[in-house]
């Protein structure tokens, strides 16, 4: 079964920098509400 681990930003300064850094360390934007950003990743073990 994989697992995940989640992170919350709810900084929208530097949004668009900010995203692609974590993108290349294998995040993945899965939803945005009331100005925050939800992110997950696998966790590989």
């Amino acid at each position: 079964m994989k697992q995940f681990e989640y992170k919350v930003i709810s900084s929208i300064v530097g949004t668009e920098k900010k995203l692609n850094k974590l993108g290349f360390e294998g995040w993945e934007l899965v939803a945005v509400f009331d100005c925050r950003l939800y992110l997950k990743r696998e966790i590989k073990g």
